[in-house]
């Protein structure tokens, strides 16, 4: 048995082992390697257990280079989670004693694992020599077989008046009548909407490589309010079984009071519902987001922690200007600059 580093490896292999493996998530399937590779023009790197020729255990991640030095994430991206996808622990351990040898040789500024939130994370705790752990927030509502009425029931009553204000207005959905033009008008409102709270939007790129590397309807749906003729918002979220993830809503302020972003997730909850998934995970939720948590809590949604383990260079990070490291490091997560 032996790790092996790999920077291509047989997808139509990893995507059958991760199949077959509980612990995987959208994020470190197949579609959405190559889906970064193409997006940040760069190549996935592997490490790998085979025993007898078959695949054991594997972790993907990227590495960023400049002349401070290389950053590993697994993942990089708005915080993809990465990591282990591993038959035991057994497995697992050797990967990361590997990982832990290949960073003290390599001239890594850091590197990052974002665990996994829906599993047992106490194999980096115990294998991966971090300096520093970081605790993250993600809310999910877990369906646990219940029905559309009894889910519906769960949501709080100011969840459920948002709703129907917006059906009560004429507020229709639509899912995946989407063309160019309207991917567009997705990012205009999406960019608007990030540049009036000082967040970082998406690269206009994304809808290019998305409609590349993900099959709508099957990987992907876009859900769109309309009012009047107007598209008045929209809900991009991806299906990977047996996972929803609500991964990037937009909409237009002017028509704020008509509630269409609280429609447009009841529309894709009842897609997901449809479709038997387990879970409706709303993603990741930062500690000073106080009004995003509440939103997403009336939603009857579960908090799970989980965490970035770190291993870095800090005294050379806290050298470098952190405008620099934002820009040398695109697209990848350095360290958490409110720790420094």
């Amino acid at each position: 048995m032996q790790v092996e580093l790999l920077e291509k490896i047989d997808f139509e292999e990893y995507e059958n082992f991760i199949n077959n493996n509980l612990q995987t998530i959208f994020y470190q399937s197949a579609r959405h390697i190559n889906f970064l590779e193409d997006l940040l023009d760069t190549t996935s790197n592997f490490f790998s257990i085979k025993e007898n020729g078959q695949l054991k255990a594997v972790m993907p991640f990227f590495i960023k280079s400049s002349s401070h030095g290389k950053v590993i994430n697994s993942l990089p991206f708005f915080g993809s989670y990465g990591g282990l996808v591993s038959e035991n622990q057994h497995y697992g351990k050797k990967i990361l004693e590997y990982f832990n040898e290949y960073v003290d040789d390599e001239d890594i500024l850091s590197s990052i694992i974002i665990s996994n939130p829906f599993f047992d994370n106490s194999i980096y705790d115990d294998c991966y020599n971090f300096n520093l752990k970081d605790e993250h927030l993600v809310q999910c509502i877990t369906f646990e077989n219940r029905n559309e009425n009894e889910i519906w029931n769960s949501f709080e009553q100011r969840v459920r008046r948002a709703v129907r204000k917006s059906q009560k207005n004429n507020v229709t959905v639509f899912k995946n009548q989407i063309d160019e033009n309207s991917f567009l008008d997705f990012y205009k409102q999406h960019k608007t909407e990030m540049d009036s709270k000082n967040g970082r939007s998406k690269p206009i790129s994304f809808f290019d490589k998305l409609t590349k590397n993900f099959r709508l309807g099957i990987d992907y749906d876009v859900f769109t309010a309309n009012h009047n003729n107007k598209i008045i918002a929209h809900l991009l979220v991806f299906q990977y079984f047996p996972f929803t993830e609500y991964y990037m809503p937009a909409y237009n302020s002017d028509f704020k009071n008509l509630q269409a972003p609280s429609l447009l997730i009841w529309e894709s909850i009842k897609d997901s519902i449809s479709k038997n998934m387990k879970y409706y995970n709303f993603g990741g939720t930062w500690k000073n987001q106080s009004e995003l948590y509440r939103f997403k809590r009336g939603w009857n949604t579960t908090d799970l922690n989980y965490h970035y383990y770190i291993n870095a260079k800090i005294e050379k990070i806290k050298d470098i200007d952190r405008n620099e490291l934002i820009s040398e490091y695109e697209n990848f997560y350095v360290f958490p600059f409110d720790r420094l």
